[in-house]
């Protein structure tokens, strides 16, 4: 791996290249030149580095240089129209494991869905005492998770039916295991209807009425009062994913919420045979986020045929 600073051009001739909620955030030619190169070289990215650079060159892929106050101020402040990029504290905080120092604690992608651009946070000024280096995979991962986010919001209903059979898998262990689920064969039929809503009706459109997940009612072994339960947890949890308000989330998660939240982990090992390296929460409501994850795991040849379409 190379250090961050030789990965990157110095930054010098820098110029504002987009605003999020006010905040200017600044990059370069220089900058641009560097990144494309870093994807070039990097096993994940070179798969989509021509769409990358045409991406980077029309201003749909935003890299931009951020000190490290910034970077602390988006990954708590990330807007309700953006998705939430790489949240690894939650991790830690959720399944008790922590991946140590690592370079995706210094990059901070998000999908702005208004700007329909994927804008990446490179923090390049690292601590003397401190001897991380950054990778190009690191990047990669970071970016292709958002591109991912970018790609179900641009062709919804092919997104659906590319990834039919990896949603599924991930809901049917998810819902599995909060409500208690017993086989039928209904089942499938009512997991996908559910799924689809909260992409279509929940994601798509900024919406927050979870209250369809009282079609897994007759298909759960918890009684009226149990299953109520969960569903109002689940809907009051799920509203704040939603507002991507982090210092709550983790607060709320803490305590009596860990129940709804954990699962959403070891659904991935179950789904797709191994835990993700982010945050979860944003499964709970937006569905594109479980493909992103999927992403992070493994870009297979459906991934990556999704991400090499992008216009």
């Amino acid at each position: 791996m190379n250090n961050i600073q030789e990965l990157f051009a110095v930054p010098v001739g820098l110029h504002p290249v987009v605003s999020i909620n006010g905040t200017p955030l600044y990059g370069s030619y220089s900058l641009n030149k560097k990144f494309i190169e870093s994807l070039k070289t990097s096993k994940r990215g070179k798969m989509v580095s021509k769409t990358i650079e045409r991406m980077v060159n029309t201003g749909q892929i935003i890299p931009c240089f951020a000190e490290k106050g910034i970077m602390s101020y988006f990954k708590s402040r990330l807007a309700k129209n953006t998705s939430g990029g790489l949240l690894r504290v939650l991790r830690k905080i959720v399944i008790g494991k922590n991946s140590g120092d690592n370079a995706l604690d210094y990059i901070l992608a998000f999908y702005d869905f208004d700007k329909n651009a994927v804008i990446i946070l490179i923090n390049n000024n690292i601590e003397k005492d401190f001897s991380m280096t950054a990778s190009d995979n690191a990047i990669a991962i970071s970016l292709l998770h958002e591109m991912m986010h970018m790609f179900a919001h641009q062709n919804p209903y092919k997104f659906l039916d590319m990834f039919e059979d990896d949603l599924n898998s991930y809901y049917k262990a998810y819902f599995t295991k909060i409500f208690k689920l017993e086989y039928d064969k209904n089942l499938k039929n009512t997991i996908e209807e559910i799924y689809r809503y909260l992409f279509l009706k929940v994601e798509m459109e900024h919406g927050s009425d979870t209250s369809i997940l009282n079609k897994l009612e007759p298909f759960s072994n918890l009684n009226k009062d149990e299953f109520k339960k969960v569903l109002n947890d689940y809907d009051t949890i799920s509203k704040i994913a939603i507002t991507n308000d982090v210092d709550k989330f983790i607060t709320l998660e803490k305590k009596e919420y860990k129940s709804l939240i954990a699962p959403l982990y070891t659904s991935y090992k179950t789904a797709f045979g191994k835990l993700p390296i982010k945050g979860c929460s944003q499964e709970m409501v937006y569905p594109s986020e479980v493909i992103c994850g999927y992403t992070d795991i493994k870009p297979d040849s459906n991934i990556i045929n999704a991400l090499q379409s992008l216009i």
